[in-house]
């Protein structure tokens, strides 16, 4: 007789080995993934260097050979802060070349007659609107007017209305540093939102934004002022990628424009007792301003050598900047009046 011998306990299978071999899987791709993500940068990079290396030498070219000059006859360029110092400048210039203007300020008799000059010297059309460029509403409603009076649509936008305040921040009233705030920075806000759609639907347009070479590195005796500065270097850094990536920009141009110290006002002259370099008459600003929107810099800094150096000296760490302003730039010297 055969015996059986049957095991008290159910058959085991052999180990399996696919956990450990998973858990090693696991552990190789998240031990590869820095690699690959190091790999792609590294691919990136190649291509910022392709596409990027031919550009740079375009712009470095560009800056002995300029670029031409676009055709503004018959374009109408609006202006604000048009009757007076640069936006006067300026104007004279475009209408020179054949543009029509709409020259807005809050001072309306100061509109009229640079108007009136416009009309005399160069045969231009000019229309004169005065406007508080800081309240919404009132760009609103320029907007409305230049369109009911026929002067067409706006092809050129100057941002140029500004107000100046020279003093450290503990020193300022606070109405006084609200106005410069509201007229230097909202200003720019509210009448590019009113005009820029339709340079959209229209697919022309360009936008010019005045600021200062104030706004490219800090000026310690105008606090608020350089603040607003940089603002509007901020704002059309900004509107200009923008339009880039919506796909707005080979047809809507901006232009930021940073001009050093110009003599445009006696509180100006009166300020500035011993400055390094000579401040800048209005006529050679608004000559270099011209040539930079005409030719669609991305960028005007006038003069052009002070924008380099000035970007230059921003490379280095704050101490060696500062020994620069103290013995190339001499800021202390600027105006004595403020040292207390």
């Amino acid at each position: 007789m055969n015996s059986w011998t049957v095991s008290d306990s159910p058959t085991q299978p052999p180990p399996s080995t696919e956990e450990p071999v998973t858990r090693t899987h696991v552990k190789f791709v998240l031990a590869l993934e820095p690699l690959l993500t190091v790999l792609l940068i590294v691919v990136d990079l190649v291509k910022v260097l392709l596409v990027g290396l031919p550009r740079l030498a375009g712009e470095i070219f560009s800056t002995f050979v300029p670029r031409a000059k676009k055709d503004v006859r018959g374009q109408l360029v609006l202006i604000t802060g048009g009757g007076n110092g640069l936006g006067r400048a300026v104007a004279h210039l475009f209408a020179a070349r054949g543009s029509r203007l709409v020259l807005v300020d809050i001072d309306l008799a100061a509109a009229e007659r640079v108007c009136e000059e416009l009309k005399v010297e160069h045969g231009a059309s000019a229309w004169a609107y005065r406007v508080d460029v800081s309240r919404y509403d009132e760009c609103r409603q320029l907007a409305e007017r230049i369109e009911r009076d026929g002067c067409g649509p706006v092809d050129i936008l100057i941002n140029n209305a500004g107000l100046i305040l020279f003093g450290f921040i503990n020193d300022c009233s606070v109405e006084r540093a609200t106005a410069v705030m509201d007229v230097n920075l909202k200003s720019h806000v509210w009448m590019t939102k009113v005009f820029l759609d339709g340079m959209l639907e229209r697919k022309r347009g360009h936008i010019v934004g005045v600021s200062s070479m104030s706004g490219m590195y800090a000026f310690p005796w105008g606090v608020i002022y350089s603040a607003t500065k940089f603002a509007v270097c901020g704002f059309m850094a900004s509107l200009s990628e923008q339009l880039r990536i919506q796909g707005h920009s080979q047809y809507v141009k901006t232009t930021c424009v940073n001009p050093y110290y110009v003599a445009t006002r006696k509180d100006v002259v009166e300020f500035l007792q011993k400055p390094r370099f000579p401040p800048l008459t209005v006529e050679q600003a608004g000559r270099e301003i011209v040539a930079g929107i005409l030719r669609e810099d991305d960028v005007v800094t006038v003069p052009k050598l002070f924008g380099v150096f000035t970007r230059f000296m921003l490379l280095f760490p704050v101490s060696v900047q500062q020994v620069v302003r103290d013995y190339l730039i001499r800021e202390y010297e600027l105006n004595n009046n403020l040292h207390t």
